[in-house]
């Protein structure tokens, strides 16, 4: 609960171990050691994700014999060990869920906590980055996060796009407990979902239209509705989003991104290079050693020969640049399926992805949605300390996102009579 609290801080100023550093993996980490001493083992389905971490530990650390760079092994490890840390807590906290109110309830005024300070930094962004225009919010904002952006509405993250992901990996939860009952959570819920839409995060428009197209994958209901849904979607970002940043008069590298000339953008942004280029040199890698990859840990390793090769025109971008020259251990895939396809060949990605599809199974459509998030959500993002998406695979695996009888909520707040027959 402690984690969920602090889920949305993921740059504090003062707080320097990487570019990504989440402080609600601390208290989850710290929990799942003592889970150690609870009568609580992973289910059937795990074997596959137990398989996939006994094997990427044991072949990092043979590669790195060859390759003689240990201190790549270990913090793979160390991330992977933490992941599945993670997991192992949400997977525990999911099934308490499905018996225990009380957990429901310390979860929803959890969520509260975590989404009322970013909810006011936001506004104070909005009315900066529309109405004032002064810059006055970036101090403030710099309190929460190490890097601030000038008229973004970044919450208290240190990217848009990452505010982006906890609105919609906390936002899918705060629905599901709507859903359950806890109707106060439709403030946040609705206030969060409007400053990430006003964020003009073009990652967070995409996560979403990917996201529906995985649900339509893993679905066989009501895919007419879903292709309408996603229709409209598209004709949402495409068409509407491009006349409120008109209507707005907003400018801004970002601003360029919605009228999606994407070679343009390749050439000139540096996201949109390092989004779409970083995991097509893992694709590239996983090409040259197919079977096994390079080591948990290594993609880096021949990063820089296939980056001069095939897109030297990225150097021209400071953060390319210092990777490349200043901090080549430093170069990640920035996408979670390649970095497993490059790293740890097909054994390891079938291993992983034998794991994720168990997820699949006697899920109800509630869980699909999540886990078609999950899968969104590490299109461009490949830490396996990715606190939000084991967050979500474990509640799903645990059974949070499942249908309860109606009998098991009288512990919950008042629910509506729509909102029971929907349960029941």
């Amino acid at each position: 609960m402690l984690s969920l609290s602090v889920l949305t801080y993921d740059s504090l100023p003062f707080i320097h171990f990487s570019v990504y550093r989440p402080v609600a993996m601390f208290p989850l980490f710290l929990a799942s050691i003592l889970l150690l001493f609870e009568k609580f083992r992973f289910g059937k389905g795990d074997f596959f994700l137990i398989g996939f971490c006994v094997y990427s530990v044991c072949h990092s650390l043979v590669i790195c014999m060859g390759y003689g760079s240990m201190g790549a092994s270990m913090k793979h490890i160390f991330t992977l060990m933490i992941g599945l840390g993670m997991y192992r807590v949400a997977l525990y906290i999911g099934q308490l869920c499905k018996e225990d109110p009380k957990i429901r309830r310390m979860m929803a005024i959890s969520l509260w906590i975590a989404f009322l300070p970013p909810i006011a930094i936001g506004c104070l962004q909005l009315v900066d980055s529309f109405i004032v225009k002064s810059g006055f919010s970036m101090s403030i904002t710099g309190l929460f996060s190490e890097k601030v952006y000038l008229r973004r509405i970044q919450l208290l993250s240190g990217e848009p796009s990452w505010a982006a992901i906890h609105v919609l990996s906390g936002g899918l939860i705060m629905s599901y407990l709507i859903r359950l009952g806890y109707r106060s959570l439709r403030i946040p819920l609705v206030l969060s979902v409007l400053l990430m839409v006003l964020s003009f995060s073009a990652y967070a428009y995409s996560v979403i239209l990917i996201a529906l197209i995985f649900y339509i994958v893993l679905t066989s209901k009501n895919r007419g509705r879903m292709l309408l849904i996603l229709g409209g979607t598209v004709a949402f970002v495409a068409v509407f989003i491009p006349f409120l940043i008109d209507y707005l008069h907003i400018s801004g590298y970002f601003a360029k991104r919605f009228q999606f000339d994407f070679q343009a953008m390749l050439k000139t942004d540096n996201s949109v290079f390092v989004r779409f280029v970083f995991p097509l040199i893992g694709v590239y890698e996983f090409l040259r050693h197919p079977v096994f990859g390079l080591g948990g840990g290594y993609y880096f390793y021949e990063f820089n020969a296939i980056l001069f090769e095939k897109f030297s025109y990225g150097l021209k971008f400071k953060e390319v640049y210092d990777i490349a020259y200043v901090m080549p251990d430093s170069a990640t895939s920035r996408n979670l399926f390649a970095k497993v396809l490059s790293e740890e060949g097909i054994v390891g990605f079938m291993l992983f992805i034998g794991f994720l599809s168990t997820a699949v199974k006697g899920s109800s459509p509630y869980a699909k949605f999540a886990l078609a998030l999950c899968f969104s959500l590490v299109m461009n993002f490949d830490s396996y300390s990715f606190v939000n998406f084991w967050l979500l695979i474990g509640f799903i695996r645990g059974g949070f996102f499942n249908e309860m009888p109606a009998a098991r909520e009288a512990g919950t707040e008042t629910l509506s009579t729509k909102g029971m027959k929907q349960i029941a």
